[in-house]
């Protein structure tokens, strides 16, 4: 009997190493995509899946829906191997593969909830079919008790044997392929025969070391980790703006006290964005059908975060009216409006609210950013210099490689007279941009006179 039982895992297992095993990733976002060719890659035959008929045309094509190193190279090369197809039809999908990984969204609604629609699709399309034999993986970030209260009731059926861990993502956008390979990978299983097999397959894609633990411990770890950086980005922001009250530089403090060994102070900015960060801590503090964790450091970090929009929407006030400027009717140019550099994802982009704000106070507002044509209201330029070009203020949001090239002078010199540079992300030094003839304002150091309200 025990033989029986054990010989459509040993049959998976096989299939897995000799790379026969079938794979479906559900979700083709910013995970889901880099995940399925890297697996296309490594040798395995994948179909990825996606509701959204627009990025399956384009994937289609040979096009990259979205700004990611080396996606377009991975999709021609997966295209010219016949491995990889997409698609739009997840129960055909399904059944037609031995394993599937889900990467859909997870993200908190308007009143900071988590949003499980996706994830409740596909679950309910995974009842449905037949997952005899099947692995089934979940890479999306969940709140924690979601993989046992709703995911494995909807996977585990009295009549079929199948196996299932929760694998949390860990990679960067703008460097996904490359952290896939290299990052250290945490399998949550559900069972031992489910971490073994799971670990079989990841193998062939991660360089690094692979940790098995529980799944109630590998869905919240994903959540601490993001929790833990957005902490620590708010506390170096707070630092930031005692240091503009002292008036010292933030760099300047930040290399010596780094020069301890327990000390590792971030960098401040203009806020916090992305997919992960602004949305993980809630969901950490939101677990599956249960009231929220009441908490005094990670909502209030949160909160700082939010919050960083305002405070260099204030010094862009501040700096105009040091250099007599008005502030309705004067041109600024905003350079960079993606959460993170050289990336085109603008998901709660601290540029939007800071745009917004500018454009509410009768600014005219000129936006600039290499890697998406988002503007939030403001009038795109393609060109960096034409968005210099007659501004009374640029802000400096996102630190694109292609920003740190540009030449301070020939800034300066486009623009109108006594320039300010609001450098948020610190792309350029001081003493570069005062040579330059700018007054030089960033999130840490400043030398502006008291805000006028």
């Amino acid at each position: 009997m025990e033989d029986s039982l054990n010989k459509p895992f040993e049959e998976l297992k096989v299939k897995i190493e000799n790379k026969k095993a079938r794979i479906a990733i559900v979700g083709l976002g910013q995970v889901g995509l880099p995940t399925a060719l890297s697996f296309v890659n490594s040798g395995y035959n994948v179909t990825g899946v996606d509701t959204n008929e627009e990025l399956i045309n384009k994937i289609s094509n040979g096009m990259s829906p979205f700004q990611e190193k080396n996606l377009q190279e991975f999709i021609k090369n997966s295209q010219k191997s016949e491995r990889f197809h997409v698609s739009t039809k997840i129960d055909e999908s399904v059944e037609n593969s031995n394993i599937i990984i889900v990467c859909v969204a997870t993200p908190i609604t308007k009143d900071i909830k988590p949003d499980m629609t996706s994830l409740k699709s596909v679950c309910d399309s995974l009842s449905k079919c037949d997952l005899n034999g099947k692995l089934i993986l979940v890479e999306s970030s969940l709140p924690p008790g979601t993989f046992e209260g709703l995911v494995i009731p909807f996977i585990r059926k009295s009549n079929q044997i199948c196996w299932s861990c929760y694998v949390p993502e860990r990679l960067v956008p703008g460097h996904a392929f490359s952290e896939i390979k290299t990052t250290s990978r945490i399998i949550g299983e559900l069972d031992t025969e489910s971490g073994i097999l799971a670990r079989e397959l990841y193998k062939t894609i991660v360089q690094a070391e692979i940790i098995l633990t529980t799944f109630r411990v590998a869905e919240i770890s994903k959540l601490v980790e993001n929790t833990y950086r957005d902490v620590n980005i708010a506390l170096a922001n707070e630092i930031g703006i005692i240091c503009e009250v002292y008036g010292i530089d933030f760099n300047e403090l930040s290399r010596v006290c780094n020069s301890h060994p327990r000390v590792n102070l971030h960098q401040p900015g203009p806020g916090v964005g992305g997919p992960c960060l602004p949305k993980d801590p809630y969901l950490l503090l939101n677990p599956f059908n249960t009231e929220q964790i009441k908490s005094d450091i990670i909502l209030n970090a949160r909160k700082f975060n939010d919050k960083m929009p305002d405070h260099v929407f204030s010094l862009i006030k501040r700096a105009l009216l040091e250099k007599n400027k008005k502030i309705e009717n004067s041109v600024i140019s905003v350079l960079g409006t993606a959460y993170k550099a050289n990336v085109s994802d603008t998901r709660s982009s601290p540029a939007e609210k800071i745009i917004k704000q500018l454009l509410d106070l009768g600014c005219n507002v000129k936006v600039n950013d290499p890697n998406t044509e988002a503007g939030f209201g403001g009038l795109y330029e393609k060109n960096i210099l034409n968005t210099v070009k007659k501004s009374d203020l640029v802000v400096i949001l996102t630190d694109h490689d292609e920003y740190k090239k540009l030449d301070l002078h020939i800034l300066s010199d486009s623009m109108n007279e006594n320039p300010i540079l609001v450098d948020t992300k610190r792309v350029f030094d001081k003493k570069e941009a005062d040579t330059a003839g700018f007054l030089y304002v960033s999130v840490g150091y400043h030398n502006l006179k008291e805000e006028i309200n």
